[in-house]
């Protein structure tokens, strides 16, 4: 077992122990009639759907990716072993034994269940880097590759993965959204649709797991995030901290910034009771995510060969706060037209937040 595969167990355990599922206390949704009826649905907002189109205008829709990139992941990852990982993907669609790679490193890489669970999520603890009879699973600019199940069962499993990738995207996310707008509906959507498991994941992939299961933990939750958002170009990354709270969540880029986002604590059904999602995990700064005890002191990310943030050049800061609207918030509706995200405070009073990213 390598030391990435230690550390995921570690790390899962401390989470079940620390009881991550949870976030600050939040105050109870006490509102009127009315309010609640609202707050029960989510409701986005787009002049276009409310004017008359000819057949001519149609919306694009998003296929599926398999060769998800992250240009911060890109910071320490050199471009060797994205062009292995990119044939690697390219093979396994195909049920191919081998693919081109440049160097051992860069092989071993593209075929760690890390980077697969988190990059390509169908393939990962499904198939492995290595050879049955003990033979180089490496050489001559080749790469081997064993599968854990048949052909036939592994190619059924990624093609249901895809169709099921391309749903949710689609169903949720518009391909003239803007980052942000990406990045607020998939929030929603996990927030809305996902359950915390409070047994530890162990025998199946669990970002695999999770997409398919609709349950997990932070750990599961920040990287099924991380990936929608590399499917529909925006960069984000599981990452997490020892330190404090013991949890993972998801960084994301957004017009060359880093913010925090936090699907695990916005789970409506960790507040029982409560008709409407907190928006206070949403594009979270530095100083905002320790002030929940999440202490950004020494970063993990999952797909780094270091794990460790402190052991790269890259910097996952995150100082910008003017997108993390306020203290116990609850979505109401996202009005993209005029840009505006429609939410109440904790006294359940309306008020508007202008985005313009």
């Amino acid at each position: 077992m390598n030391t990435k595969k230690i550390i995921g167990i570690i790390l899962a355990a401390s989470i079940l122990l620390s009881g991550c599922n949870t976030g600050k206390t939040l105050p109870s949704a006490s509102s009127s009639e009315e309010t609640s009826q609202t707050l029960d649905r989510i409701v986005f907002t787009d002049a276009e759907t409310e004017s008359e189109t000819t057949p001519s205008e149609t919306k694009g829709v998003f296929e599926f990716n398999p060769h998800v990139y992250s240009g911060q992941l890109s910071k320490t990852i050199p471009q060797e072993y994205w062009d292995a990982f990119y044939n690697l993907c390219d093979a396994l669609r195909k049920g191919e034994d081998t693919f081109d790679c440049a160097t051992e490193e860069a092989y071993k890489w593209s075929t760690d269940s890390t980077t697969l669970c988190c990059l390509f999520p169908a393939a990962g603890l499904k198939v492995e880097g290595k050879t049955e009879d003990g033979s180089p699973a490496f050489e001559n600019g080749k790469g081997k590759i064993t599968y854990k199940m048949s052909k036939e069962d592994w190619l059924k499993r990624q093609a249901d993965f895809e169709a099921m990738i391309v749903d949710i995207i689609n169903s949720n996310v518009e391909t003239d959204d803007t980052d942000y707008e990406k990045a607020l509906k998939l929030y929603l959507y996990i927030a809305n649709n996902y359950d915390y498991e409070y047994e530890v994941i162990q025998e199946d992939n669990y970002v695999y797991k999770t997409f398919t299961k609709k349950v997990g933990q932070c750990i599961n939750f920040a990287a099924v995030y991380g990936y929608l958002l590399l499917q529909v170009g925006v960069d984000g990354l599981a990452c997490g901290t020892y330190d404090g709270t013991c949890h993972a969540w998801t960084y994301v880029v957004i017009n060359g910034k880093g913010y925090h986002i936090d699907t695990t604590w916005a789970l409506k059904s960790c507040y029982p009771g409560v008709e409407h999602i907190y928006l206070d995990y949403f594009m979270m700064s530095d100083e905002e995510r320790n002030n929940d005890n999440c202490l950004i002191k020494d970063l993990t990310v999952d797909v780094l060969p270091g794990y460790w943030v402190s052991r790269t050049n890259a910097s996952y800061v995150a100082t910008d706060n003017h997108y993390n609207i306020r203290s116990y918030c609850g979505f109401i509706s996202l009005d993209e037209e005029n840009k505006i995200v429609h939410y109440v405070d904790m006294n359940n009073e309306p008020h508007e937040f202008h985005y313009d990213i």
